[in-house]
C-alpha cells in the first residue's frame, strides 16, 4: 500500500496547488448554491397589474381591491384605454391587465350575470397560467359573496346556506416554500459537478503537462493509478458536501432524516460521477477540453433528472431516459431525507438502482482509463 499512499498524497498535493480546480470547488459549494437559492423560485407573486375600469363604481373598485389585497397581484398602473393597456403589457411593465366593462355594477344590481376580462402576458406561460388560476379564485370568491348576500336578503339574514369547504394540508413542506426544493436539488447537482470535474481535470492536466508518460513508466500497477485518481476526489467531494450544508442551515431548511444515511448514500452516488469523470478525462487531451466536455455532459443530465422540474411532468420518452441517470435517484433520495425524514426502508429501491448504475458507469470509466493507457 505504500506506492498507493504516495500516489494519493501526490494527487491531493496537485489538487491543492491547482488554483482553477480549488476555485471551482469553492465557487460551487460556497457561492453557486446560494445564488441559485436566492434566484430560482417557482412562486408567482407580486405580479404587476394594470387596471382598465370602464365602470368606475363601488362594486368595480371592490373587485380591484380584492386583487390588490392578495400577495399575487400588485396594482401598479391605471389604464385609460385599451391601447394604453396593450402598451403596458407589450412593454413588459405590466404582466396582467384587468378590464372591467361599463355595465358591471348595473348588471350586478339587476341580478344579471356579468364578466370581467383578465389579460395575461403569455411569454412566460407558467406565470400566465398561475396568474389566471389566482385571478379565477379571486373572482369566484367575490361572485360567491354577491350570491350569498342576495340569497340571504331574499330568505332572511338568519337563513343558513349549506356549503362544502375544503381544508388543504401540505405534508413535509407545510409552508410550500419553493426554496426548499431548489436548494436540495442544487446541492445534489453540486456534488455531481465536483465529482465529475475533478477526476476529468486531473487526468487531462497530466496529459497536458506531459507527466502521464512518467507515471506509466514508474513501478505502479494500473489499479493503483486508478485508485489514486479516485480516492482524493472521493474525499474532496464528501468534504465539500459537508461544507455545503451551510446553505440549508442559512435558509432554515429542516434536515428531518439521518445525515449519516445521507452521506452514506451520497458516497454510493459518487461512484457514478467519478466514473463519468474518469471517462471524460481519458478521452480528452487537455484541461480545456475536459472542462468543456464535463459541462456539456452535466447540463443534459441535470435537466432530465428532476432537479429543475419533476420528472413526472416531462414527456414520456424523457421520463424513460431519466431512469438511466443516477442523479434522478440521488435527487429523490436527498429530498426524501431532508424534507420527509424517511429511512433506507423507503429508499432501498432508489439506492439499488443508483448503485447498479454507479458500478456500471465506474466500470466503463476504469475500462476506458486502462484502454487509453492512463
Amino acid at each position: 500500500m505504500s506506492p498507493l499512499r504516495a500516489l494519493v498524497r501526490k494527487e491531493l498535493t496537485q489538487f491543492l496547488r491547482s488554483r482553477p480546480l480549488v476555485v471551482i470547488v469553492v465557487w460551487t459549494i460556497a457561492i453557486e448554491i446560494a445564488i441559485c437559492a436566492w434566484s430560482i423560485t417557482y412562486d408567482v407573486k407580486h405580479l404587476s397589474m394594470a387596471v382598465l375600469d370602464f365602470d368606475r363604481s363601488a362594486p368595480s373598485r371592490e373587485l380591484v381591491e380584492r386583487f390588490a389585497r392578495t400577495e399575487y397581484f400588485e396594482r401598479r398602473f391605471v389604464a385609460w384605454s385599451g391601447v394604453n393597456l396593450s402598451g403596458l403589457i407589450e412593454s413588459g411593465r405590466a404582466t396582467v391587465g384587468l378590464v372591467i366593462p361599463p355595465e358591471f355594477s348595473r348588471r350586478i344590481e339587476q341580478g344579471l350575470s356579468t364578466s370581467v376580462q383578465l389579460i395575461a402576458d403569455g411569454t412566460n406561460s407558467n406565470a400566465a397560467l398561475i396568474a389566471l388560476g389566482y385571478a379565477d379564485r379571486v373572482v369566484r370568491a367575490y361572485s360567491r359573496e354577491i350570491e350569498l348576500d342576495r340569497i340571504q336578503t331574499a330568505m332572511g339574514r338568519i337563513a343558513v346556506i349549506p356549503e362544502v369547504r375544503s381544508q388543504r394540508r401540505a405534508w413535509y413542506n407545510p409552508d410550500l416554500r419553493s426554496v426548499d426544493y431548489a436548494i436540495v436539488s442544487m446541492l445534489t447537482l453540486a456534488v455531481m459537478m465536483i465529482a465529475v470535474i475533478l477526476p476529468a481535470a486531473s487526468l487531462a492536466w497530466e496529459k497536458d503537462a506531459g507527466t502521464i508518460e512518467q507515471l506509466m513508466v514508474m513501478p505502479f500497477r494500473a489499479w493503483e493509478l486508478m485508485l489514486a485518481k479516485i480516492i482524493p476526489t472521493f474525499v474532496v467531494s464528501l468534504a465539500s458536501l459537508g461544507l455545503a450544508l451551510w446553505v440549508p442551515w442559512w435558509f432554515a431548511i429542516p434536515i428531518r432524516g439521518s445525515l449519516i444515511l445521507f452521506f452514506a448514500l451520497s458516497a454510493v452516488f459518487l461512484f457514478s460521477s467519478l466514473g463519468v469523470g474518469l471517462l471524460i478525462g481519458a478521452v480528452t487531451d487537455n484541461l480545456q477540453q475536459a472542462l468543456l466536455v464535463s459541462f456539456f455532459t452535466i447540463f443534459p443530465v441535470f435537466v432530465i433528472s428532476g432537479t429543475l422540474v419533476p420528472v413526472e411532468t416531462m414527456p414520456r420518452g424523457i421520463q424513460w431516459l431519466s431512469l438511466l441517470s443516477p442523479l434522478t435517484y440521488y435527487t429523490d433520495i436527498a429530498l426524501a431525507i431532508f424534507l420527509k425524514g424517511v429511512g433506507i426502508e423507503t429508499l432501498w429501491r432508489q439506492t439499488l438502482a443508483m448503485a447498479g448504475l454507479g458500478v456500471t458507469i465506474l466500470g466503463l470509466g476504469l475500462w476506458q482509463f486502462r484502454r487509453e493507457g492512463a
